[in-house]
């Protein structure tokens, strides 16, 4: 798939100190929105690519901030937002700026040149934790002074308690290329939340059938929100359209309407669209 380019013809470089960028970077590509005063989309990019690490990643990126014209200008606000599997959940009662790398080193591991990244997520009484390389995080705090940093997790789980509903069990589920997060809710109050890495459709099923079972949801009268690449993916939303009871594919209307491109999978970008609306 070819790089997706759009610039609204009412959006003005001399206009950006008011406007809001937002930038998603991971291992199936590059994207970046921006967002004039009015909350109106008016730049839209996507750089489609596989990359089979972070340093990858990150070198990527690093040539998008110095050699595109929009990434270099000053906004209002920055947002950035990683999409890796490495990140944790710490309980509020649990969490400690003195004891959070004990914490998160649990069940995530930590690089030496790594920096921790914590952000409380209010209405569920915890903090999403992750890292950040060390280096890159200076390089791009000093690029963008006014820049935020968290990981896609955030907005898919403000997100996904923002559409919470009383009397109800939802699950759900942000698929990346090789991993993907699944959101317990029952009766607008998180049970679980858990990452998992596949290789095929089937593995997704397989361990989302498990988190059923074991947290002993009823099916026929569990909800079921799928992001992601998912939509595009043939066998994924048969499978699952099988085993549990009709589950709903997310869409970004707004994106398709823009760029009317049906090879692009637009519910892709919902967390990138949304981040600034998520109060961080």
């Amino acid at each position: 798939m070819q790089s997706i380019y759009f610039v609204d013809s009412n959006f003005t470089y001399e206009l950006s100190t008011q406007s809001i960028l937002s930038i998603r970077y991971a291992t199936d590509g590059f994207s970046f929105c921006v967002y004039d005063a009015h909350d109106k989309l008016m730049v839209f990019v996507h750089e489609p690519y596989a990359a089979d690490s972070r340093e990858a990643v990150l070198a990527r990126l690093k040539n998008y901030l110095v050699n595109d014209v929009i990434l270099n200008l000053r906004f209002k606000k920055v947002y950035l937002m990683p999409c890796f599997s490495a990140k944790t959940l710490i309980p509020e009662a649990l969490f400690d700026k003195a004891n959070v790398t004990t914490l998160y080193s649990l069940n995530q591991e930590i690089a030496p040149d790594d920096t921790l990244l914590f952000h409380p997520i209010e209405s569920m009484d915890a903090y999403l934790v992750e890292t950040i390389n060390s280096p890159f995080n200076d390089f791009i705090r000093e690029h963008f002074p006014t820049i935020r940093i968290v990981n896609e997790a955030y907005p898919f789980i403000q997100g996904a308690l923002s559409k919470a509903l009383h009397d109800s069990e939802q699950i759900f589920l942000n698929i990346q290329d090789s991993f993907f997060d699944v959101l317990f809710i029952k009766d607008t109050r998180v049970q679980l939340f858990n990452t998992f890495n596949y290789r095929t459709a089937t593995d997704t099923v397989y361990f989302l059938l498990n988190c059923i079972k074991e947290c002993q949801i009823q099916k026929e009268k569990l909800h079921v929100s799928v992001f992601g690449p998912a939509t595009n993916d043939g066998k994924l939303k048969e499978l699952l359209s099988t085993y549990l009871p009709h589950p709903y594919f997310a869409k970004e209307p707004l994106l398709n309407e823009i760029l009317n491109d049906k090879e692009m999978n637009s519910s892709h970008f919902i967390h990138l669209l949304n981040l600034h609306r998520c109060g961080l």
